[in-house]
Formats: structure tokens, sequence, C-alpha cells
């Protein structure tokens, strides 16, 4: 159980902080950087969450 919650946490963070990163760039370029890195993270979370339930619906398999 501990392993696979700090699986689902490394997941997570690394979603949140991908995800600020872009943000930060598209508010480089093309919007506030404040509202950039927050919808990247917000963006980052969702995507690490879509990531590990499909994940788990395929039962567990690792695809590259």
């Amino acid at each position: 159980m501990d392993k696979e919650r700090s699986i689902i946490m490394e997941a997570l963070v690394r979603g949140i902080l991908v995800g600020g990163s872009v943000g930060v760039l598209g508010g480089i370029f093309f919007m506030d950087m404040r509202r950039g890195f927050t919808l990247g993270i917000i963006a980052g979370f969702f995507a690490a969450a879509t990531r590990l339930a499909l994940t788990a619906k395929r039962g567990g398999k690792k695809d590259s």
C-alpha cells in the first residue's frame, strides 16, 4: 500500500511540475505569467490523474 501511494504521489507531483513549467512558458509568450502557471498546475494535476486512472483501468500494465 505504501509503495502504491508513493507511486501515485510521484506521478502527481511530476504532472504538477511539468504543467507549471509549460504554463510559465505560455505565460512568457502568450498571457500573464501567474495565470499561465496556475492553469499549468491545474492541467498537470488532471493530466497525471487521468494517466493514473487509465493505467489502473488497464490492470496496471505499463505502456511506453
